[in-house]
């Protein structure tokens, strides 16, 4: 019997993982045939093509189709609404052999369309969200659980903080100290195997940015690239911290000590002392265009509209 399956949501690490598992189900007795497509580069004809080919070399087979922008919003492109009316009496007629995955790398779904409301009637739709600050300790406790692996408090608090909301790196840092360790993690062990906060460097990133130095920022910013770290992460961190400084400016002129600016922003003497000096040669008006850009920046990224990295790295070079 055929499964028809709508994955959408910002959180890719789990998105990634049901499609592992849905993989696993499908093709847990049986040899795995499975076809990606990407809607960034391959056509809805094709896959129109695909789905409807009689399938006779196995059990199973799988279709993946991935960045499928048409679930987010309505079109009126004519031509494009007549293939989603080929697509949609595909999907209605599929083979029972034949399993298709959806996959949609954003939270805003139009829960109006034919083909959405087909795949909630004969299919699964599954929405994953972004983990809430509220929520980490619940998931990441639930992590070792499963595993039968034991942490401490501090070390769980601290491998949270320093995975700075981000699934994946969280995955990736708690699979290193299992390995490392096995079991009876401890505080010393996250402090010695996981690297700190995202925070630090880009604080790197901005101090170099502020004092001109752009090929010191970006170099920073290619060894993140190194480690996967994702732009959209990046850009909530430089949100924040442009939102430190003018925090911090606004303090300033109300003429509060450095000590006490520390105390009330929760942050060390040292990092307000260095704002002050960056926060002196910039205007309101400065900070605000930069956060407005960064906004635009995260709005195209999560709807596609452009090469994150590259946009990125423009928004570096432009600084």
């Amino acid at each position: 019997m055929s499964m028809i399956y709508l994955l959408y949501g910002n959180e890719n690490t789990m998105i990634n993982n049901r499609v592992k598992k849905i993989k696993r189900e499908i093709f847990s007795e049986s040899d795995e045939y499975i076809v990606n497509f990407d809607l960034k580069n391959d056509s809805l004809g094709s896959i129109i093509d695909e789905i409807n080919q009689f399938f006779l070399i196995g059990d199973a087979k799988l279709i993946v189709v991935d960045n499928v922008e048409i679930f987010e919003k309505e079109t009126k492109d004519k031509q494009k609404n007549n293939l989603l009316k080929e697509l949609f009496n595909s999907i209605e007629n599929i083979g029972e052999n034949i399993n298709l995955i959806f996959i949609v790398h954003n939270s805003s779904i139009n829960v109006k369309s034919d083909l959405y409301k087909l795949i909630l009637k004969n299919g699964k739709i599954l929405e994953f969200k972004d983990i809430q600050k509220s929520d980490w300790p619940v998931y990441a406790n639930q992590f070792f659980k499963k595993r039968n692996i034991t942490i401490s408090n501090e070390a769980l608090n601290e491998l949270i903080k320093r995975s700075n909301g981000d699934l994946n790196t969280f995955n990736n840092e708690a699979n290193k100290l299992i390995i490392y360790k096995i079991n009876n993690i401890t505080l010393e062990d996250v402090e010695a195997l996981v690297p700190q906060s995202l925070d630090d460097d880009v604080f790197k990133i901005m101090n170099s940015l502020n004092a001109g130095d752009k090929q010191s920022a970006l170099k920073v910013y290619y060894d993140l690239r190194v480690k996967n770290i994702e732009p959209v992460t990046l850009i909530n961190l430089f949100a924040s911290s442009l939102l430190f400084t003018l925090n911090v400016k606004n303090l300033l002129n109300q003429n509060i000590k450095v000590d006490e600016i520390a105390k009330i922003t929760g942050s060390s003497t040292g990092r307000v002392y260095v704002t002050i000096k960056n926060a002196k040669n910039f205007s309101f008006e400065f900070i605000s265009s930069k956060l407005e850009k960064l906004e635009e920046l995260d709005r195209k990224i999560k709807h596609s509209e452009t090469d994150r990295f590259l946009a990125f790295e423009t928004f570096l070079i432009e600084y």
